[in-house]
């Protein structure tokens, strides 16, 4: 198998490897690709880092005035489908 076609095949597993779904025959291969090939190891460092920081993000809370505006945006954006309908 050519470097290009393991390249590809990280691309089109990535998300499995990333959330644990694939076979360990799989993983391991795409562990050891990445041992060898920066260029995808670089790829699977940083969407771990973009997957944690979302994480983070997903934890804090909103402020109360953030939270207002979002609730009457809403209530506007309904009111004018029912004005609309």
């Amino acid at each position: 198998m050519s470097a290009a076609s393991d390249c590809k095949t990280i691309l089109d597993n990535i998300s499995a490897y990333l959330d644990g779904e694939l076979a360990s025959t799989a993983y391991e291969a795409i562990e050891r690709h990445c041992q060898a090939c920066p260029t995808c190891a670089a790829l699977v460092s940083g969407l771990r880092d973009t997957i944690g920081l979302c994480r983070e993000a997903a934890s804090v809370p909103l402020p109360d005035a953030v939270r207002q505006r979002a609730r009457d945006g809403v209530r506007r954006l309904l009111d004018r489908n029912v004005e609309k309908g």
